[in-house]
């Protein structure tokens, strides 16, 4: 076997799984909306949160959605592009920032304790920074692999629905590198917002260096993003295998959707975008993937927050609809 055989053999284990995806049968999927029409007597009692409810019911096959049991999983990881964008020590900063979710007051934590949902921090490498891809490949084909297998173990916690949120340092740069790589544009229409001209200029760097390399969208996962966005991908595609609904909350998330949906659009068939983000570029995010968000609190955090409250909504809007059953 040669050696550039070998090479491919990580991704393309990643693309058999995607090859094999479960089909999602119309013909046994419930309509949530038509549903919540008969039993609100003509009525819309859950508004637009019928289209979200009816996603979910159809991928756990059931007549109501069931969120009993969700999962608020964060990612976190080191993308060693963010010493382009401050002087600190990006290891030093990564370890605070995972546990000050962990350990600390994080809005998130108090949210998932009042919906009765687990909440859990993966680490990905946090004390082992993914290259900087201004100058190189942020990870090789192995370790993005295994970064991708790793995430895949996310679905084993037994949740009936997963909120994926991020908490990488330097992983929104990384997102918007993949963006343009994906979608095309400018650096400041992907990465831009307030004090946001280093992110620019890495991004621009970035891309620049990488020209021609970005027409396979694993390649572009590889080449910018860190472990934390492939495990992002990985738990994305697993959750599709397992037909466990995802709620992707924020523009982190969302970018790793992306690579999927750049493969093939139906692996985000059990994907509901759970808020709009402040993030400048979310909402062009949101609108390439066909996606529209179930609240939007301008949040800009990616941590989980913005799909914790839109759990909260959601799960309401279910209450209500399985009330009318009663």
């Amino acid at each position: 076997m040669t050696e550039s055989k070998k090479n491919l053999e990580p991704f393309e284990d990643i693309r058999a799984l995607i090859g094999s995806m479960p089909v999602l049968d119309a013909a046994v999927l419930t309509d949530v909306t038509a549903q919540a029409e008969i039993l609100g007597n003509g009525l819309r009692p859950i508004g637009r949160l019928e289209s979200p409810l009816t996603l979910i019911s159809s991928c756990q096959g059931a007549p109501l959605p069931s969120l009993a049991r969700p999962l608020i999983a964060v990612f976190g990881g080191t993308h060693g592009v963010a010493a382009q964008i401050g002087d600190g020590d990006i290891v030093s900063a990564s370890k605070h920032r995972v546990a000050s979710l962990t350990e600390g007051a994080a809005a998130v934590r108090g949210i998932a304790g009042e919906l009765g949902a687990a909440f859990k921090v993966y680490e990905f490498g946090v004390e082992f920074p993914s290259a900087d891809f201004t100058k190189e490949d942020s990870l090789s084909e192995r370790e993005c692999a295994a970064a991708i297998a790793f995430g895949m173990e996310v679905v084993a916690e037994g949740a009936d629905v997963i909120i994926l949120g991020a908490a990488g340092l330097g992983a929104a740069t990384a997102a918007a590198a993949m963006n343009i790589a994906l979608f095309g544009g400018a650096a400041n229409y992907w990465a831009g917002g307030e004090n946001a001209t280093a992110r620019i200029e890495a991004v621009e760097a970035g891309i620049n260096r990488n020209r021609g390399r970005t027409s396979d969208p694993l390649e572009i996962l590889r080449i910018f993003g860190g472990r934390d966005i492939a495990g992002l991908v990985g738990a994305i595609l697993a959750a599709r295998h397992q037909r466990i609904p995802i709620l992707l909350d924020g523009y982190v998330s969302c970018t790793a959707a992306a690579i999927l949906h750049a493969i093939d659009p139906s692996t985000l068939d059990h994907c509901v975008a759970s808020h709009m983000s402040a993030e400048p570029a979310h909402d062009a995010l949101l609108s390439r993937l066909g996606l529209s968000p179930v609240v939007d609190l301008e949040l800009n955090i990616g941590d989980g927050t913005g799909g914790a409250m839109a759990l909260a909504v959601l799960k309401a809007a279910a209450a209500g609809l399985k009330s009318l059953t009663a």
